[in-house]
């Protein structure tokens, strides 16, 4: 429950019942800026319990005489009902967004589509809840190369079966948005994948005039230049939202525990319970129906590789995976 904090002089702040609200849809460095519900958008500093807010947070605010910064300051953010984090390598996650109802894992023709990194988003997801779906973006360049395509249909082939449909798009042809697009026109749903792979060209795409810039990738390391440096949230044309984020160079699973890890494979479940052992880890244990279906493909290879590679991490507690 949030409660009133008193100011210097003694007089209590408003109730959150009572003092201005809104929610979070832009942060730049210190500043925060918060959409009321009137439409009013408010630059804020937070303090306090307020520094927690990320964009999506749900927060209230106490107005201000403006600045050149801000013209309010966040005091409290309400209640999530979930939140996408990862880890940076200290003893806290670092959040990157919150309320949301799908996470959309963007991979790319170029830099080319990875499993290891789709797998640990979806357990990340799974963990708070948050259906997922995958766009491979760019698909223009597969034209006349069958050998890339093959390659990219064998990293997904996977998931459609797991419930997270892939959606194949080119923002820069239009190929795909439409429906990519039908998917997104409820709620809140976030873009994440690597620098490059086109997340602001495809929310431009999704979201005409927007005029967002984007940046071709580096010719001298063929990796992403970082076009987005803060998440946004943004009203699509066709109904729902959508937030766009940084990309990442690594996604390490936060708050996951090694016993815990092989329920957000969601394959694993029906087997899992056939095994002899009821802590039964799916690696070497003798009567492992979870390995029994591996071996047989039941349970795809590559989901079961990122398993135990996964677990090798969050067991070691290193920031491994920037390139699986």
């Amino acid at each position: 429950m949030l409660r009133p904090r008193r100011t210097s002089a003694g007089e209590r702040r408003p109730t959150p019942g009572t003092a201005p609200h809104g929610r979070v849809i832009l942060r730049q460095g210190p500043v925060l800026t918060v959409l009321t519900p009137s439409g009013e958008r408010v630059p804020c500093l937070a303090k306090g319990k307020g520094k927690a807010a990320v964009v999506g947070d749900g927060v209230y605010f106490t107005p201000m005489p403006p600045t050149e910064l801000a013209a309010g300051i966040i005091d409290a953010v309400a209640p999530r009902r979930n939140q996408l984090a990862r880890s940076d390598g200290t003893q806290r996650p670092q959040i990157i967004a919150a309320n949301l109802d799908r996470l959309v894992v963007v991979v790319a023709v170029e830099p080319p589509a990875r499993g290891g990194l789709i797998d640990r988003l979806l357990v990340a997801a799974h963990a708070q809840g948050i259906p997922c779906c995958i766009v491979l973006n760019k698909i223009d360049l597969l034209e006349d190369d069958e050998d890339t395509a093959e390659d990219l249909d064998e990293v997904l082939e996977p998931y459609p079966p797991l419930g997270n449909p892939v959606f194949r798009v080119s923002a820069a042809t239009g190929e795909g948005v439409a429906e990519l697009g039908a998917l997104l026109a409820t709620g809140t749903s976030i873009l994440v994948g690597h620098s490059g792979v086109g997340k602001t060209s495809l929310l431009n795409a999704l979201c005409p005039g927007l005029g967002e810039r984007v940046k071709a990738l580096s010719d001298a390391t063929g990796r992403g230049v970082h076009t987005t440096t803060s998440a946004a949230l943004f009203a699509l044309p066709g109904g729902g939202e959508l937030i766009d984020c940084p990309g990442v160079r690594m996604f390490a699973l936060w708050g996951v525990e090694p016993a815990d890890l092989a329920r957000h494979f969601v394959e694993f479940a029906p087997f899992a319970v056939q095994c002899r052992f009821a802590n039964c880890r799916h690696d070497l244990e003798p009567g492992c129906a979870v390995v029994a279906a591996v071996e047989d493909e039941t349970i795809h290879p590559a989901r079961y590789d990122s398993y135990l590679r996964l677990r090798a991490t969050v067991l070691g507690g290193e920031l491994r995976g920037a390139d699986w």
